[in-house]
């Protein structure tokens, strides 16, 4: 049966990536106070997949420059628990992202997982820190209909979801194209504890 899917947020990416980390991680994350961020770009590359973080890990959502090197990644819940980031370049903005959504996983790049064990999960800039005065803001995630345009201003916000804690499985398809130059990447999270 075909997984349903609900838009539940969205972020802005200047070209950066983010993290997706445990909320309890956040404090351990300096991207810009430490230059923690500096440090990681000489690695990034598309076999970086999680990077450490405090005692734990976080998932590295590397955008894909060839769609575009700023925009609107956008953030689905599942009904089978999993989450998926898509980040799309096309004038179908709507049509592409149910596309992206329904592309099968079977090809894709496995990456390595994340745990979640507060049952937080936060999508962060990798160039911010986790807290502070030069963290990420953090917002709930609020479900509603998946965006028709990619022309919304951007915000600073990042979304923060609530999961059963556990684990995520994390695959990747990068840049995929489909007819009418439209173009997506997809990280699917997938629970790994079912």
């Amino acid at each position: 049966m075909p997984v349903a899917w609900t838009h539940v947020g969205r972020f802005w990416t200047n070209g950066e990536p983010f993290l997706a980390v445990d909320e309890e991680l956040l404090p351990h994350w300096r991207g810009m106070s430490d230059e923690a961020y500096e440090a990681l770009v000489p690695d990034l590359d598309y076999e970086l997949t999680s990077i450490p973080v405090g005692a734990g890990r976080a998932a590295v959502v590397l955008t894909d420059p060839e769609i575009g090197d700023e925009g609107w990644l956008e953030v689905f819940r599942g009904d089978d628990g999993s989450i998926a980031v898509v980040q799309a370049n096309a004038g179908d903005y709507r049509g592409t992202l149910d596309l992206a959504l329904r592309f099968s996983a079977a090809d894709e790049q496995l990456a390595d997982g994340v745990a979640v064990p507060s049952g937080r999960l936060a999508f962060v800039s990798a160039a911010l820190d986790g807290t502070g005065e030069n963290g990420a803001l953090l917002m709930p995630e609020s479900p509603g209909p998946t965006p028709t345009t990619d022309d919304a201003d951007p915000d600073d916000g990042s979304p923060l979801l609530v999961v059963p804690p556990g684990s995520f499985r994390l695959s990747v398809r990068w840049r995929t194209e489909l007819e009418d130059d439209a173009a997506f990447a997809r990280w699917l999270f997938t629970r790994a504890d079912r």
